[in-house]
């Protein structure tokens, strides 16, 4: 069965190259590329430990696309990282971790793999995509964002996040065919088939958005894995507030589980350049008990699962005091686990297409026959170059 996805996948990418370079000239001014280097250096710290473990990581990423004709473009983008630090010597096999990737297509390289330095890239976006005003076909690996809340998307069956893995801002993509109708402008027909190898995890759905009374809707049903997946999800205003939301019901055909996730938010921006955000998620699945549940960065969390907790709820500020300085401070509480995390953030522009990022995450949580404590912290330091 693997081997026929792949056969058919390679065939329709070799269908439209082959169709596609005979009607257009390959110019160079067709190309665009742009991309960024980063070198974030992580220090972790606890009550537990006496020593801080220091990780360093340089993040480069490439990003190219051409546009073979006004409606056809090809894009490839990729992701290098270099490991070193403690983490490296520590974890065993901690190459083979970070180089592993949920896709179906062979995308990934270790270059380096030793006890002092990993070197890897990720091919992460690798799409043809033909459009016109009505129509849109991308065939690849993509990214494909079906949510609409701001922070967890009980929506987005496709490509999910980890809300602590702040360093992915382009997010996880997939090897898929997605399809997108567009009768007008304020509404749209999309279809998307995601291939993992083994149709037991693969996931597939139709999603159709429309706009009425000043708010942006949109339903979908689908095939999630192993469950059967129907939901919803709403864009618009209360007032001077921006309102959104969205909740999917899965039903497991294999079984007689079901589950819900929902989540909504409320935010509100000040004439002064100040931001406030307060969000609730809702997962059946999640435990109303105290235990050793957490969500950590290194986890990939997915539409019906978002966190360990039943109830979750996060608040966000942010103030600009200058066009080149942003200061954030988010809260995350999970009830009846009794789990809490701070997100401090300070950004600071130091010049045209270089950022100099603060970053702090600080966790407390009650564990089984122990009280509500720090359990972990860490400490980023990130410098960014566009280009």
């Amino acid at each position: 069965m693997r081997s026929v996805k792949l056969a058919l996948y390679a065939g329709l990418l070799l269908f439209y190259s082959v169709n596609y370079a005979q009607e257009s000239e390959n110019k160079l001014e067709n190309l665009r590329f742009n991309g960024y280097v980063k070198f974030m250096e992580t220090i972790t710290f606890s009550g537990y430990i006496q020593v801080n473990p220091v990780d360093n990581l340089v993040h480069n990423r490439l990003n190219f696309s051409y546009n073979s004709s006004d409606k056809s473009t090809w894009v490839a983008q990729f992701r290098n990282r270099i490991f070193f630090g403690e983490s490296v010597r520590s974890i065993p096999n901690y190459g083979n971790f970070v180089n592993e990737y949920n896709g179906v297509l062979p995308l990934e390289w270790l270059w380096v793999r030793s006890n002092e330095l990993v070197f890897n890239t990720i091919v992460d976006r690798l799409y043809y995509e033909y459009a016109n005003e009505k129509f849109q076909l991308r065939v690849g690996r993509q990214r494909i964002n079906w949510g609409m809340n701001t922070t967890w998307n009980p929506n987005d069956l496709f490509n999910n996040y980890n809300i602590y893995d702040f360093d992915y801002e382009e997010r996880e993509g997939g090897d898929a065919i997605r399809i997108q109708f567009f009768p007008d402008y304020l509404s749209s027909i999309d279809f998307a088939y995601k291939f993992t190898g083994n149709w037991e995890t693969d996931v597939t759905a139709l999603k159709y958005r429309f706009n009425k009374w000043n708010y942006d809707f949109q339903v979908l049903g689908g095939k999630f894995e192993q469950l059967i997946a129907i939901g919803t999800g709403w864009e618009g205003s209360i007032a001077t507030f921006g309102f959104k939301g969205e909740l999917t019901y899965f039903d497991d055909y294999t079984s007689n589980n079901n589950s819900l996730s929902a989540s909504t938010s409320l935010d509100y921006a000040f004439l002064n350049g100040f931001y406030l955000l307060g969000t609730y998620l809702y997962n059946s699945n999640g435990t109303t008990e105290v235990n050793n549940s957490i969500l950590t960065i290194t986890d990939v969390p997915n539409a019906a699962n978002l966190m360990p907790a039943a109830h979750n709820i996060m608040f966000n500020g942010s103030y600009a005091f200058s066009p080149i300085i942003n200061a954030s401070l988010g809260t995350l509480y999970s009830f009846g686990v009794n789990s809490f995390t701070l997100f401090p953030t300070l950004n600071i522009g130091l010049a045209t297409n270089f950022d100099l990022d603060f970053i702090g995450q600080l966790f407390w949580q009650e564990l089984p026959q122990e009280e509500f404590n720090n359990i972990g912290n860490g400490f980023f330091s990130r410098l960014k170059w566009s280009f």
